[in-house]
């Protein structure tokens, strides 16, 4: 009988480390399916992930083609003055030689009498890509600015620009006009505030001195900004009369990458400007006739 339960004992541990191995077994398997489950879904997910990234790229795609269609295609501007115009106006006549710029040669035809004079060719070459520049931003909606703060360009430069329907600065540039433009919104926004409420008699309860002081910041308000009431952002193109008299307005303009168009004289510099226009910018005639074709440009977007 001893020998029996002996046999009986080691048959039952052996059985017991059987099961044990086999539910080892069938835990290793679990596990191992568990792995392969969890693979196969970050697989799954990754190439999810992927998917999507193509599709958002594709849909970037279609959204810059579909904003390159929306963009008017561009058309050559025809001037509406010739060489002759040019001439009867002085456009030709530059500075004396020994304030030349060196890079303004390329422009100059030839010196008489100790004065520098226009290749009027070049200036019109000129003036019809400036223009035509102008005319095709107008027509794909971006804003432009006329500067011209010089005695001889101030009121040609307000009369055009009120008839094209476009901003204007005539007193002085405002340092910061551009690299700080929320600022000058803030003023843009003031004095439209002071000037309605004013014309709608809503500060009849105001003192005389009060309404005194805020005539007063009117008046110094239109002086430093009045010509950019019109605006609600950033404009995109500046035009000035004097490259070399506007440096921080062309300075400005070239720290934001906005494009410059502007009348050059042999003083200046040409190639800070985008597009510039080779011309005497100190006399009357030269300013109106110039000032004046730009204008044409802009009106002839039929945008305004």
């Amino acid at each position: 009988m001893a020998e029996k339960k002996k046999v009986i004992t080691k048959t039952v541990n052996r059985t017991g480390k059987n099961l044990i191995k086999k539910a080892l077994v069938v835990k290793n398997k679990k596990a191992a399916s568990n792995l392969e489950t969890e693979k196969i879904k970050k697989l799954n997910e990754k190439k999810l992930a992927e998917k999507n990234k193509i599709a958002k790229g594709n849909e970037e795609v279609k959204e810059v083609v579909v904003k390159k269609d929306k963009a008017k295609e561009d058309k050559e501007y025809e001037l509406t003055i010739g060489l002759k115009d040019l001439l009867g106006a002085g456009c030709h006549l530059g500075h004396k030689v020994s304030k030349t710029h060196p890079k303004a040669r390329e422009n100059i035809y030839m010196s008489k009498d100790g004065i520098e004079i226009f290749d009027l060719v070049k200036t019109m070459e000129n003036l019809k890509k400036a223009c035509t520049f102008i005319y095709n931003a107008k027509r794909n909606g971006k804003q432009i600015i006329l500067v011209g703060t010089k005695r001889q360009s101030k009121e040609v430069v307000k009369r055009v620009a009120l008839d094209a329907g476009v901003p204007y600065v005539i007193d002085r540039w405002l340092g910061g006009t551009i690299t700080n433009w929320e600022q000058i919104r803030k003023n843009i926004k003031k004095l439209v505030d002071i000037k309605s409420n004013l014309e709608a008699g809503k500060y009849t309860e105001s003192t005389k001195k009060e309404i005194s002081e805020m005539k007063k910041e009117v008046i110094r308000l239109e002086r430093i900004v009045g010509g950019l009431t019109s605006l609600d952002k950033l404009f995109e193109v500046v035009f000035v009369v004097d490259a070399g008299f506007e440096k921080t307005a062309i300075r400005e303009a070239g720290l934001k990458g906005i494009k410059t168009v502007a009348m050059v004289d042999t003083d200046a510099n040409p190639f800070k400007i985008d597009f510039p226009i080779p011309a005497n910018d100190d006399s009357v005639k030269s300013v109106n006739l110039i000032v004046e074709e730009v204008g044409k440009a802009i009106k002839a977007a039929g945008v305004k």
